[in-house]
């Protein structure tokens, strides 16, 4: 498909603007009914794809300075700690037609995207500068706790898993916690017709909704494949859409990159250990004060490239 067909389908479907109901729209909960039906159809058609790569563009928007980014670059998932993003700047210029529009028709300005690349890797997560030549390490040296026990705190050394980080990736390569965003969604169907539908969703859980408002998912029907994911930032001023493209399911293990000759930042690798679960307010104090706030620094780094 042509590029500026694609991109004019994703203008159509991911809009950052509220969508009124007609007075022929079906009622609310048939299009929720819809979304959970086409969600259900495509994480069963995807079960069993347990890894993904491919390449990816990313758009990010800013409403209040009125500018726009872009961003290429790749991903590879294998599992929650073996899973990589790498971004550069797109390398040309788009052409107005692909810049948003101010409210007096002024195409929005153009700024140089993001150039980082985060990689989990088992026991650790690395943030790589590639222009540089040099990285920073965090290692883990326990696994986190399961969601229901982590504290407000805790949550900000939660970027140790790719799978906090990316809820939604082509292919649902984690069931367990894609069926489970989903479930603890507002859903609805905001368009669809004979090849494609676009589906808008809220999370009801907090700490998905302190990372974003609200997200929109373009699929492609028969078979079902998911073309590009819209986040909308809590302020709802920002907001970032990925299109992936060249997806390839279940592919094999990917090389590491070299890093002998960049320079490690980090003299010490900075530790992440998850404190034990806090039973009383005095034990809970005490475990905040362990806090890693390199890490937590860290992870707001990282939720920073992907929000």
């Amino acid at each position: 498909m042509d590029a500026r067909v694609f991109l004019t389908l994703i203008v159509l479907g991911l809009t950052v603007t509220p969508v009124k109901a007609e007075s022929n729209s079906p009622p609310v909960h048939e299009t929720e009914q819809r979304a959970r039906e086409v969600l259900r159809e495509w994480s069963e058609e995807c079960l069993s794809f347990t890894g993904v790569r491919g390449e990816i563009l990313r758009i990010d928007y800013d409403d209040v300075f009125q500018q726009q980014k872009h961003s290429v670059g790749s991903f590879g998932y294998l599992g929650p700690q073996h899973s990589f993003f790498r971004f550069s700047p797109a390398l040309k210029t788009p052409d107005p037609d692909y810049l948003k529009n101010t409210s007096d028709g002024k195409p929005y300005e153009y700024k140089e995207g993001y150039s980082e690349e985060w990689r989990w890797q088992k026991s650790c997560v690395r943030s790589i500068d590639h222009v540089e030549k040099k990285y920073e390490e965090f290692r883990v040296i326990k696994p986190p706790p399961s969601e229901s026990e982590l504290k407000w705190f805790d949550s900000l050394l939660y970027f140790t898993c790719m799978d906090t980080i990316t809820l939604i990736l082509p292919g649902v390569p984690n069931q367990a916690k894609f069926d489970e965003f989903i479930s603890d969604s507002y859903l609805m169907v905001i368009r669809e017709n004979e090849t494609h539908i676009w589906i808008a969703g809220k999370p009801k859980n907090r700490r998905h909704a302190a990372n974003f408002r609200e997200f929109k998912l373009y699929l492609e029907k028969h078979p079902w494949r998911l073309r590009a994911v819209q986040y909308i930032h809590p302020s709802g001023n920002q907001n970032t859409v990925y299109r992936f493209s060249n997806v390839e399911f279940n592919p094999l293990e990917w090389d590491e990159p070299d890093l002998s000759d960049y320079q490690n930042l980090s003299d010490r690798p900075v530790v992440v250990e998850w404190p034990e679960k806090a039973k009383t307010s005095s034990t809970q104090e005490e475990v905040g004060s362990q806090v890693n706030w390199a890490a937590v620094r860290a992870g707001f780094a990282i939720l920073s490239l992907i929000f």
